[in-house]
């Protein structure tokens, strides 16, 4: 028994030996092999390579200032708003117009509920306007004496204010419009506003005179008239929707002066035509991972609108679905939205993409409310690709290579094998942080 404790000792004092041998820091370990890459870690390099570093501010549409509901105002009209601008405003429409007005008073408590809209320049002329002066005269003493006499003058309108409300500070002033002849474009456009209130600041006068007390009068009119066809090239008559302005304002001058007292219900100093514009969904794009060269990134894989939300579901409009894997937009199968099933190797047909089958877009649901943009960033999509059978999220986080993007439908799909940078120029200065402008799918 002795002779077995002891080899069994002197084995623990040889495995010891081999165990402090091991810790040496002198005996060569040799290489260890790195750890795999992710999907999404090729993806990102991937992404980075085709386009640069992502700017670290860059949100991908989702961030807090696009789910802002402040308003949006475009003058500038050399790239902005998408192709569908309304024609401009002819000599002969203008003259019709304005001879409406002319001929038919009564102002307007109310506009239309518009949210997106055109503004164009139809006519303004706010020279030898007609006024009353509520005379006083000191003489004869010790009473003095009043009268009314009319008299004339050449009056300003400036500074035009659309929204909600009756006053400037809670409404949008589009900048470079101007009364007399529109500006530089004579036409602007408002996203995300009012058409209810018309206003503008008056440069007649004292600003104190106002309702407000801010020199900013609310005398408006808006209506729907048929203009001729003979005021068209076309010949063909059109129903359109205008507003006039009537100018006004008051002084002291020995008693008080008010420009535009006669005229007032006419609203005919400063008119305008307003059109609607539908609001735009918003449309998500996403790559499933499955990019690596820069023609594959065509962020086609899933394409789907924001039609509403309400009742805790949101409507979705499918568009397209490019990608072979299967992929979930809120649990829901997106391949089978449009009837299609897996094949034999478990891959599913691209979808609208200009290989594959094609379909119209199709409604479906989704549990939860989806509103605005930060909201729709948390709309989980979800692709499953081999050896990933619990699925992969796809993000945009801010500041790094996003798997999804958020835009509007004035975005068309992009082809199969298509570089999103080929199709839409802005989208590499977009990725890096360096695009001056509000909406990089709005082509030139």
């Amino acid at each position: 028994m002795k002779k077995y404790l002891m080899s069994g000792i002197a084995a623990i004092a040889v495995c010891a030996a081999f165990t402090s041998c091991s810790k040496n820091s002198d005996v060569y370990q040799g290489p260890q092999p790195e750890a795999p890459k992710t999907e999404v870690q090729k993806y990102e390099e991937a992404f980075t390579k085709a386009f640069g570093t992502v700017g670290s501010n860059v949100d991908w549409g989702f961030g807090s200032a696009k789910a802002s509901t402040r308003s949006v105002i475009k003058t500038d009209m050399t790239n902005y708003p998408k192709t569908g601008n309304p024609a401009p405003i002819t000599a002969k429409e203008a003259a019709y117009v304005t001879k409406w007005f002319q001929e038919n008073p009564g102002l307007s408590e109310v506009g239309k509920d518009w949210t997106n809209f055109y503004v164009q320049f139809v006519s303004g002329d706010q020279t030898n306007k007609k006024g009353i002066w509520h005379r006083h005269d000191i003489n004869p003493q010790p009473e003095g004496r009043d009268w009314d006499e009319d008299f004339t003058d050449n009056g300003g309108m400036d500074k035009l204010h659309v929204g909600a409300t009756r006053d400037q500070n809670a409404t949008d002033h589009i900048l470079d419009f101007n009364a007399k002849t529109g500006g530089p474009w004579s036409v602007a456009y408002v996203q995300n506003g009012s058409a209810l209130q018309w206003g503008y600041h008056s440069s007649w006068g004292e600003d104190n005179k106002a309702p407000n007390g801010d020199g900013y009068y609310w005398y408006f009119k808006m209506a729907d008239i048929e203009v001729p066809g003979d005021c068209f090239e076309d010949g063909v008559a059109r129903t359109g929707c205008y507003v006039g302005l009537s100018l006004y304002g008051a002084k002291w001058d020995n008693g008080e002066k008010i420009l535009g007292y006669q005229r007032l219900q006419y609203a005919e100093d400063w008119i305008l035509k307003i059109t609607n514009d539908t609001k735009p969904f918003y449309r998500v794009i996403a790559e499933d991972l499955n990019a690596s060269e820069k023609s594959d990134f065509d962020f086609n894989d899933v394409v789907f609108d924001v039609v509403k939300a309400e009742n805790n579901k949101t409507t979705l409009k499918l568009i397209a679905c490019g990608g072979i894997y299967k992929l979930t937009v809120g649990g829901v199968e997106v391949h089978g939205v449009f009837g299609e099933a897996a094949k034999a190797d478990g891959t599913y047909p691209m979808i609208n993409t200009g290989k594959g089958p094609k379909y119209e877009p199709k409604e479906f649901q989704i549990d939860g409310e989806y509103k605005t943009p930060a909201e729709i960033k948390d709309i989980k999509i979800i692709v499953y690709k081999p050896g990933n059978e619990n699925g992969i999220e796809l993000t945009a986080n801010t500041g790094k290579p996003a798997c999804k993007i958020l835009v509007d439908d004035a975005f068309n799909v992009i082809p199969e094998n298509k570089d999103i940078s080929n199709e839409y120029g802005n989208f590499t200065n977009y990725v890096q942080g360096k695009f001056d402008g509000d909406f990089w799918w709005k082509k030139n």
